[in-house]
């Protein structure tokens, strides 16, 4: 696939469907683009060892998934969420909206029937703010069981918000 004109065709036949996909999920202009780019940008780099892929649309979407993946895991998501919630007006504040007080009450349900480590863990990355590297190192534990247990919270709580999950990510 070193040809830049299939390319070409391949970019512009794919990138709505993967910026579309990708928006639906984070809500954010910016981050679906990048997503977007950034798997176009691998696909152009790795042109030569890539030759056996069955179907490219679903190589791609794949592919776009779990880049998205990799932003919300690393708070790039988040982080721009909070960013823009600065911009609003003052006489707007999240923290008087109903229902997401509902889902922070639900949530810190959900977290007090966890287990102890691993509310506690939950607790320092998403109360405190504290990265995966500090709280194994200030609870002796390794980075990936802190990440494991942070995922076994974040599951819980998915689970137990049901159709109403898609707002954890305003939230958490």
């Amino acid at each position: 696939m070193d040809n830049r004109i299939a390319f070409d065709e391949i970019y512009d036949r794919h990138w709505p469907k993967l910026y579309q996909s990708s928006f639906n999920v984070c809500r954010d202009r910016e981050i679906s683009m990048d997503v977007c780019q950034e798997v176009f940008i691998w696909l152009w780099e790795h042109r030569n060892s890539v030759h056996m892929i069955s179907s490219l649309k679903g190589y791609l979407c794949a592919a776009a998934k779990y880049k998205l993946i990799s932003y919300i895991r690393k708070g790039k998501v988040k982080q721009d969420f909070f960013t823009k919630i600065k911009d609003l007006p003052d006489s707007y504040t999240i923290e008087e909206n109903l229902e997401v007080k509902e889902l922070q009450q639900i949530i810190g349900q959900i977290t007090d029937q966890l287990p102890i480590k691993c509310r506690e863990i939950f607790r320092m990355s998403r109360n405190e703010h504290l990265s995966n590297k500090v709280i194994a190192e200030r609870l002796g534990l390794s980075e990936k069981t802190v990440e494991n247990q942070i995922t076994i919270a974040l599951k819980k709580i998915r689970s137990a918000l049901g159709n109403r999950s898609y707002y954890i990510f305003l939230l958490l």
